[in-house]
């Protein structure tokens, strides 16, 4: 499988990394308009983005001529949100396969488009929404499906750092969609992957100087039996870091996840650290994603509805 990268920033180095790990596929090209070096490290969480072996992979600066010469099966498209859409189409239309990063785009019309030109090129359109593949995360879904502890009572989730300094498309609205596409819709989406679209949501925001929302609390309504909660915060200093957890309670016991540690708490007997498989959800996603394309995947762990459902329901929330 013959792979092309969309964008060498920080997401550009984690998607061609999780590719060296793929059988079978190759990164035959890049597509960047930055200056091309080893080095692909931005952004505020770790990841294996630091050093990009880029030898024997042809660097481009122009899309179309890539997908000309290239012969791609699938392409990498890690670009600033506002340019989602018409890269994905381009690329759907050119015959590749397409593997966007998140948020699908900025508004649920161009979602539409986007899934439109997949269903006509008949080819994959999957969005990277990395949650749903992250291993604690994964595993928090099996064990709801399962009814392990019993029935959810409470689901409390936060994703907590600060503002981004790295990228000025990021803090542009226009282009990024602001704190509800860039970091909100991971766990807005995720709530939507395991439990479903919710009847409402009310959120309350604490804003900048210019209006723009910087910490947003978001419930989620799925009736009295089912409390749902997310927050997403820009307001930490930058010496915090960044954070991601949940809690969850169960009928029988309750699951605390704190960035590092996954910890179930029963009702009865000792709290224990349950196993999780190694990785992170960038490989996990982009093997899925070359699944599905090799048609050796069963599993539908995202569509391009719910991409498009998880867009609005950030929009929602601002």
């Amino acid at each position: 499988m013959r792979v092309g990268i969309i964008g060498l920033g920080f997401m550009g180095g984690m998607h061609f990394n999780a590719w060296q790990q793929v059988e079978g596929a190759r990164v035959a090209a890049v597509c960047t308009r930055s200056p091309v070096t080893e080095q692909a490290k931005q952004g505020n969480i770790a990841g294996d983005s630091d050093q990009l072996n880029l030898d024997g992979v042809a660097i481009y600066t122009d899309l179309a001529e890539m997908l000309a010469q290239e012969n791609l099966d699938a392409v990498s498209i890690t670009l600033p949100t506002y340019l989602h859409k018409d890269v994905s189409i381009q690329c759907l239309q050119a015959g590749v396969h397409v593997l966007c990063e998140k948020p699908m785009a900025l508004n649920v019309k161009d979602c539409q488009a986007m899934t439109d030109a997949a269903m006509t090129a008949g080819k994959q359109l999957v969005i990277a929404h990395c949650i749903r593949f992250w291993p604690q995360y994964a595993w928090l879904k099996q064990v709801v499906d399962a009814k392990t502890y019993g029935n959810v009572l409470v689901a409390e989730f936060e994703r907590l750092t600060y503002a981004p300094k790295w990228s000025t498309w990021l803090a542009d609205t226009e282009k990024s969609g602001g704190i509800a596409l860039d970091l909100h819709i991971h766990d807005l989406d995720f709530i939507q992957y395991v439990f479903g679209t919710p009847q409402a949501i009310r959120s309350e925001q604490s804003r900048n100087e210019n209006g723009a929302p910087m910490h947003v609390q978001s419930s989620l309504d799925y009736g009295e039996d089912l409390t749902v909660s997310a927050t997403a915060s820009w307001q930490m200093p930058e010496s915090f870091g960044f954070k991601m957890a949940f809690r969850i309670v169960f009928d029988s016991a309750t699951v605390i996840f704190d960035s590092q540690t996954l910890k179930v708490i029963p009702a009865e007997g000792d709290s224990f650290e349950p196993e999780i498989p190694a990785g992170d959800g960038y490989s996990a996603e982009v093997k899925y994603f070359a699944e599905c394309i090799s048609g050796t995947t069963t599993q539908e762990i995202i569509t391009p509805a719910q991409a498009t459902e998880s867009v609005r329901m950030a929009l929602e929330t601002v």
